[in-house]
């Protein structure tokens, strides 16, 4: 799942990374059933909240494929550049129509209970120009992964690998070190991912 506005620039960090994860895949699991969604795409239907959602009576087919992708999925990627501190807009709308009572979570006198399992593994890949994993002006600031982890463990999905290109615009920060580091780290998560699936 790319969620980068600028999906289509080759420069763009998580381009490069969704193309590393894309060769990983097929070079570990050539047989795999491969659903790729490009969020700004604009080809990739992804429904907004609106009042008329709200009011409706039935779920439309669009966002039953959506819950229906995501709740057969083995392993999620999620690729995206951090913006303004949080995840961007199309993966919110993203998160509104799969985090669904009664499809991913149900309610229960105890409080929200997950439908799903560490079965369906995700690994979160985050770029950013700053470093918010060890930054102490940037730790408290660092919504994005926490807001994820939250929706994942209310669908029952308690472990979500965090994956981070950092620091990519700091002053004498190697970039293209940085962003192969990363490169790296992927395929060897989602190579390990993959052959516990097999």
């Amino acid at each position: 799942m790319n969620a980068h506005p600028d999906y289509q620039n080759p420069q763009r960090t998580i381009n490069q990374l969704t193309a590393t994860a894309q060769a990983t895949i097929a070079a570990q699991a050539p047989h795999a059933e491969v659903e790729t969604l490009t969020l700004y795409d604009p080809a990739t239907q992804i429904p907004r909240i609106t009042a008329e959602t709200l009011a409706a009576t039935e779920m439309s087919p669009v966002q039953r494929h959506l819950i229906d992708q995501w709740k057969a999925a083995d392993l999620t990627v999620i690729l995206m550049p951090l913006h303004n501190f949080n995840v961007v807009s199309k993966l919110k709308d993203y998160i509104d129509n799969v985090f669904i009572a009664g499809e991913t979570f149900k309610y229960t006198a105890d409080g929200s209970v997950g439908l799903l399992s560490n079965q369906h593994k995700v690994v979160y890949v985050q770029s950013s120009g700053s470093d918010y994993a060890h930054d102490f002006r940037y730790v408290t600031a660092d919504i994005a992964p926490y807001y994820l982890r939250t929706i994942m463990s209310l669908m029952g999905i308690t472990a979500m690998e965090v994956i981070r290109a950092q620091g990519l615009d700091l002053a004498n920060s190697d970039k293209p070190a940085i962003v192969e580091a990363t490169k790296h780290q992927l395929s060897a998560y989602l190579t390990k991912a993959l052959a516990a699936t097999d």
